[in-house]
């Protein structure tokens, strides 16, 4: 496998349980052996574009398949222990690809101004590895105070879907990223973004990038918010 995009071959690994459902969280600081390679990479090559019916709000950039097979090698074992995934479960990649936040808040769309979930799917993980400076700012994660929902599968889809609904026709969210407690929206945890740190949790649980526009939108990979995000569905 590329060395470019290989794994350290001793991250510092923390296990965290947020929240009343005590949901998994798994921080990794040092993930990637070269680092300084991947923001390399997003500076050169193929540029960055937004893609369609993606509710990020910035641009991405393909990342080879092999940074989520190094991932997949090197953390495989312990994504089983630590999510309970079917013990003959294999990870297909959904998406792993460099990101970008660039969007002003007075353009997000009413989705991009809330916590949201990736899939209803308990056994797809999500990724997201910091290649961007701290203050650039990590991820939140958050219980719907209506309903006390932390996570949303799919036996709560279509009743949290219609509440939610309801709640934001009465009273539409202010333009601007989410941040910190709201009417909705209690905030239960949150992780600080710092340098070659990386975070995976499922992708069903509510969360939202703690993004501060004053920070920068900048879509340089050398002076904006730079992540690599990779989503895993494991199973047969």
């Amino acid at each position: 496998m590329s060395t470019e995009f290989s794994c350290s071959a001793a991250p510092r690994i923390e296990v965290r349980r947020l929240g009343r459902e005590q949901q998994p969280l798994l921080v990794i600081d040092g993930l990637a052996a070269q680092p300084d390679a991947l923001v390399a990479f997003a500076e050169s090559g193929t540029p960055f574009h937004s893609r369609s019916g993606d509710y990020y709000p910035g641009v991405r950039k393909p990342l080879p398949a092999v940074y989520a097979d190094n991932l997949c090698q090197t953390l495989g074992e312990m994504l089983h222990e630590v999510f309970g995934l079917p013990a003959a479960a294999r990870a297909q990649s959904l998406l792993c690809a460099l990101s970008m936040a660039t969007t002003v808040p007075g353009q997000l769309r009413p989705i991009q101004r809330l916590p949201h979930f990736d899939s209803g799917d308990a056994n797809q993980l999500a990724v997201v590895h910091y290649l961007c400076p701290a203050h650039f700012g990590g991820t939140a994660f958050y219980r719907h105070r209506a309903s006390g929902f932390e996570t949303i599968d799919t036996g709560r889809l279509q009743g949290y879907a219609a509440q939610l609904k309801r709640q934001v026709l009465a009273s539409p969210p202010a333009p601007g990223y989410v941040a910190g407690d709201s009417e909705l929206f209690e905030q239960i945890a949150r992780v600080e973004a710092r340098f070659n740190r990386a975070i995976i949790y499922r992708g069903n649980q509510l969360h939202s990038g703690l993004i501060d526009p004053a920070a920068g939108l900048s879509a340089d990979p050398a002076n904006g918010r730079l992540t690599a995000t990779t989503f895993l569905r494991f199973g047969p």
